[in-house]
């Protein structure tokens, strides 16, 4: 006999004007503020935050790239049409100390894709003493305020002509994307889990690797690329495809258009004959792909917690690099690493994926989205091995 028992809460329950209050007084610790100038005080510590992290394995931009992103005009489109506003937020506590940094860009080409915005989230840093709070999802979706703002101001100053001028709660007619780069899945990479879990839980997927191997370019200085090679970074692009996010498939045309939204951002920087290697090879799969009569390419669930680890399987790294990124650079020092302990034991992946579920399940939740179990997050099933027939939209 039990004298008592948790009691669990469904978030639908709520009045919308409680999530307003219960947002409101979590996020009253910080204010966000976008820098738009390279002067601004706060600029040297964001960007020194940012590089600490990402300079190093050759995944950030030099600071001279950054203060010349800023200064840039928002408002002429480069040769191709497209316009990029790039953006930098801090995140600080009332004491006025920097908790958190995000940087990215929006990007929107009408003559490429009018129905389109890709908000690329480029770096995201929480400071030890701001993490385990909200401010990592304010971070994360912060972005989406500066893009519709950006795309109103292109509408009003007369650059680009909205399919709904007057609806900014439907993003103008706009579809956006939200996109962002992260490593593929290695049981013995704690940190890349963290980073599945919070992006899947956010409503990201990732592009089917089979017929987008993408990569990152190399940001290292080109003095010290050519002096060592040129090494991009195999990573997964993962899409919150805002208002879509249950869809399976990604429109051929769709993804076409992200990679060539992202590298015209990365060709603000990076040489042209360093980017044209990894762009041609997701274009010439894709084009293969349509070639075969298919119109889209599937999109692959991230997991959210234990009950959905098993998507990993499909994300791991070792295997990817084998199958899609055959001799790439620098996917040798891993494979060597790994290969070992494969063939020790060829369960090594699932027994790891048990063991990190065994610890993720020690952490209760009384907190969930839906008395309706088809839409609990935990509850949607991953995809099915792809077939010939065309799957419909997630509803598992």
């Amino acid at each position: 006999m039990s004298l008592g028992t948790r009691v669990r809460l469904c978030l639908k329950d709520l009045y919308q004007q409680d999530i307003v209050e219960m947002i409101e007084r979590e996020t009253r610790r910080y204010e966000l503020i976008a820098i738009e100038h390279p002067d601004h005080p706060d600029f040297p510590r964001a960007y020194q935050i940012l590089w600490d992290t990402f300079g190093p394995p050759g995944e950030m931009e030099p600071e001279s790239a950054i203060r010349r992103f800023l200064l840039d005009d928002a408002f002429e489109p480069l040769p191709s049409g497209t316009f990029i506003r790039y953006f930098l937020i801090v995140a600080k506590d009332r004491d006025g100390n920097l908790r958190g940094v995000r940087d990215g860009s929006v990007i929107y080409n009408p003559q490429l894709a009018p129905d389109l915005c890709t908000v690329y989230l480029s770096h995201i840093f929480v400071l030890p003493e701001a993490r385990g709070s909200v401010l990592t999802y304010w971070l994360r979706i912060a972005p989406v305020e500066l893009a519709i703002e950006y795309l109103f101001q292109l509408q009003q100053r007369g650059l680009v002509s909205l399919p709904l001028p007057e609806q900014p709660g439907k993003h103008f007619g706009v579809q956006l994307n939200l996109a962002a780069e992260m490593e593929y899945f290695s049981p013995d990479d704690r940190l890349s889990l963290q980073r599945i879990l919070f992006y899947g839980r956010g409503g990201f997927d990732v592009i089917d690797p089979r017929h987008f191997p993408y990569r990152q370019p190399d940001f290292r200085e080109p003095a010290m690329i050519e002096a060592t090679g040129n090494t991009p970074v195999p990573f997964m692009l993962l899409l919150r495809r805002m208002g879509r996010e249950r869809q399976a498939r990604l429109p051929i045309e769709e993804a076409m258009a992200t990679m060539r939204l992202l590298y015209d951002e990365f060709a603000c920087f990076c040489t042209p004959e360093f980017l044209q290697n990894s762009l041609d090879v997701v274009q010439q799969k894709l084009d293969e792909r349509r070639a075969k009569g298919r119109t889209d390419v599937a999109l692959l669930p991230l997991p959210t917690g234990a009950k959905n680890l098993h998507r990993l399987k499909r994300l791991f790294r070792y295997d990817i690099y084998r199958r899609y990124y055959e001799n790439a650079r620098g996917t040798e020092g891993y494979l060597s690493r790994v290969q070992p302990m494969m063939s020790a034991n060829p369960r090594w992946l699932e027994d790891e994926l048990s063991k990190l579920s065994d610890e993720l399940e020690k952490t209760p939740h009384y907190v969930y989205g839906s008395r309706d179990k088809l839409y609990e997050l935990d509850a949607i099933p991953a995809l099915p091995a792809e077939d010939n027939t065309e799957p419909p939209a997630r509803q598992e």
